[in-house]
């Protein structure tokens, strides 16, 4: 699995890894799902988060393990097929590369839905449709000529959205109720919301799909991944906290945080925390175009998408591939009948952990190192019952629409292998 791809600028560090975790796994659910947790489990549900955390640390673990593996981009795509073959590799990459797609889309009418309470011209019509266009063409852009000037935007939103939640959570827990103790909820409360409080921790996997661009990979990926999930769940955990002992715990709220805001800093505090849930979102698409518009031309260096995906441009980036995916979202996003197409996403990641999981010790094994060490013994099998736990609560029409998915992949991929077959063929 060794050997890096050159024909990338290898232009992304540590610190550009670490911004695509935190911003893939913070985008705008954590913004509503203060109170929801609250309503289920009390002041149990900053320990909830907690919790969930540390038992998605151990998929994390993985992934930071199978990072150290290879120099390739591709993520969960390079990790199956190398060890599983090109096809069940392909599936991998191409579900996960559509759902990220479909994602996309619908992130962007949610950002807009949050201008629009700042700037109700938003709302519908066209200036709506302008500002879609704008948004994604704008991060195409960035993309195209370079992921180091992607990294820079990346790291100006990281800063600008987390600074208010940290003074927010700051202030929250200093001015937190000190009465009562945490107490314990019942199985079925916490059986109600776990599967909402997994989930505000998938996305980190993005960060390991540019290996291909990334400085020394295989040093730099590992930790970035485990402190970014670190850092994230420590959020998580104030702000829950911050929110589960004030006075407006309880109240219902739709948007918790900017109630919280608003209870400590008037209409100003509600102001500043409706305007970094829009920058929170814009982060979380930008950095979920730098990595997952990176996984077409994984699969074409591959042979198993035509070579179009693969094309680099003069500033070292897959140039078409960012191109159509922003064009991709940009569709997706102005079609109305598509958001219900938005939970697949969960599901193919959750396959995607699945198989990469299953790859590490055959993996391990190929690059002359021994099948299992201590850290994959304590963590994988709490990752795979943790993955397989999450996708059996998944319906029949996520399985059929991933399927749909599939099929459409499928089709390209025997199409690249001819291709592929002709060309070796004229060649000999």
């Amino acid at each position: 699995m060794q050997g890096a791809n050159l024909k990338y600028r290898r232009d992304m560090g540590m610190l550009g890894v670490f911004f695509i975790v935190v911003n893939g796994l913070i985008g705008a659910g954590i913004f509503g799902l203060p109170e929801a947790l609250y309503a289920a489990v009390g002041t149990f549900s900053p320990w909830l988060l907690l919790i969930g955390g540390l038992l998605v640390m151990t998929i994390v673990i993985c992934f930071a393990e199978l990072t150290k593996l290879t120099d390739k981009s591709g993520g969960p795509q390079r990790y199956v097929s190398d060890a599983f073959g090109p096809y069940p590799g392909f599936i991998v990459g191409w579900n996960f590369f559509a759902a990220r797609l479909i994602s996309q889309g619908a992130n962007v009418l949610v950002l807009v839905a949050y201008a629009a309470a700042l700037f109700p011209i938003l709302n519908d019509g066209i200036a709506k449709v302008i500002v879609i266009i704008a948004l994604l063409s704008t991060i195409t852009f960035i993309n195209v000529i370079g992921i180091k000037r992607a990294v820079t935007v990346l790291g100006t939103l990281t800063v600008l959205k987390l600074l208010p939640l940290l003074v927010l959570m700051l202030f929250g827990i200093y001015h937190a109720s000190v009465h009562g103790s945490v107490e314990l909820p019942k199985f079925s409360a916490v059986e109600g919301v776990a599967l909402a409080a997994l989930y505000a921790f998938v996305g980190f996997e993005n960060a390991t799909i540019p290996a291909g661009e990334t400085k020394n990979p295989q040093r730099s990926m590992p930790h970035a991944l485990v402190l970014g999930l670190a850092i994230v769940t420590l959020f998580y955990f104030g702000l829950q906290w911050a929110y589960s002992y004030s006075s407006i715990a309880g109240s219902g709220s739709e948007a918790p945080l900017t109630s919280l805001a608003g209870e400590y800093g008037g209409n100003i505090g509600s102001l500043l925390i409706a305007g970094t849930i829009v920058i929170s979102v814009l982060a979380n698409l930008t950095a979920g175009h730098t990595s997952a518009s990176r996984m077409p031309p994984a699969l074409a260096d591959d042979g198993l998408l035509p070579t179009w995906f693969g094309k680099v441009s003069r500033w070292g980036t897959p140039a078409n591939s960012i191109i159509f995916f922003g064009a991709g979202a940009i569709l997706i996003s102005l079609w109305d009948d598509f958001l219900a197409l938005a939970a697949v996403s969960t599901l193919a990641r959750l396959i995607a952990y699945i198989g990469s999981i299953i790859a590490l010790p055959s993996l391990r094994q190929r690059a002359g190192k021994s099948r299992f060490n201590t850290t994959i013994v304590l963590t994988a099998p709490i990752a795979l019952i943790l993955s397989l736990w999450a996708m059996l609560q998944t319906n029949v029409t996520h399985w059929q629409t991933l399927g749909g998915v599939a099929l459409v992949g499928t089709a390209l991929f025997v199409i690249a292998r001819i291709k592929q077959h002709h060309l070796c063929y004229d060649e000999g």
